[in-house]
């Protein structure tokens, strides 16, 4: 299991951002509290060294994917509401007990450096969490591509409940990403890099 104090700050703080913002209270640390959805996907390859800002999330264990996706594709056919999508996540994807822990994932939106070093380099990289002042969580995996299956249409349908596109988006044109985690770092400024994970 990881360390509770990363799943507090990746998974616990971030449902709260979604309460308070669903509570209409939209201030600096609503704002700031999205610094745990957008990381920074380090890779290096053939495209060099590379640092993109992509959102990223825990995924379901994958007993539950299945079920999963039925209830996202309900969702997704209805009229979006903001409130109502958001409420969707608090019920129905961050859930504790359906989440693994040990998974992140990511759309590939531009593919450019990240798809190029992680496509034809090593299937590695490096996701980094910043929230100001001074939490920081460097966390190494393992990855893999996904252009289709349950890890790719759960990703997809994710990002779609939120972001609702107005006109359905190509999904065939949005892979994927399943970060494995192998190793976690708490860089923040009382612990300056110490490993915590495994």
């Amino acid at each position: 299991m990881l360390p509770e104090d990363f799943i507090r700050y990746a998974f616990e703080e971030r449902v709260e951002g979604i309460k308070r913002l669903l509570d209409g209270k939209f201030g600096p640390e609503v704002l700031i509290s999205f610094t745990r959805h957008n990381a920074a996907i380090i890779t290096c390859g053939p495209a060099g060294v590379n640092g993109s800002i992509k959102g990223v999330g825990f995924i379901h264990r994958k007993e539950l994917l299945e079920e999963t996706i039925e209830k996202m594709w309900e969702e997704l056919r209805r009229p979006y509401s903001p409130m109502e999508a958001g409420k969707f996540l608090l019920e129905e994807i961050y859930v504790r007990e359906k989440i693994d822990f040990t998974k992140l994932v990511s759309l590939e939106l531009a593919k450019k450096h990240t798809w190029t070093n992680l496509r034809e380099g090593k299937k590695e990289a490096t996701v980094l969490f910043f929230t100001p002042p001074s939490t920081s969580y460097e966390v190494r995996c393992e990855v893999e591509i996904h252009e289709s299956g349950p890890v790719w249409e759960y990703t997809n349908a994710l990002h779609d409940i939120f972001h609702r596109p107005k006109k359905p988006r190509d999904w065939s044109r949005t892979p994927a990403y399943l970060f494995k985690i192998r190793e976690i770092y708490d860089n923040g400024e009382d612990k300056m890099g110490v490993r915590i994970y495994p």
